[in-house]
């Protein structure tokens, strides 16, 4: 009786082993599966930044031409689209 028990308490335990070995291999691959997704999602923003970077500065470059072609525009006694 008391082998029984033994046996018993040696097959849950294998088997409690075998679960938490699984859980741990879903728990492995569920955690690369992630940190490689964080690793691909900052790669992608990096390059979203990039160019969203390069489009402020092109944009800016356009608002500096753009300042200063109202601001000659405006400053001229009479302007030649106001001419009387």
């Amino acid at each position: 009786m008391a082998e029984d028990r033994m046996d018993r308490f040696e097959r849950n335990l294998d088997r409690y082993a075998e679960e938490s070995n699984q859980r741990m291999a879903h728990l492995k691959q569920f955690l690369a599966n992630y940190f490689r997704d964080v690793a691909r999602n900052a790669a992608d923003a990096n390059e979203r930044m990039d160019r969203t970077d390069k489009e402020i500065a092109q944009l800016s470059h356009e608002i500096r031409f753009l300042l200063a072609a109202i601001q000659g525009h405006t400053s001229q006694p009479t302007p030649p689209a106001h001419q009387e």
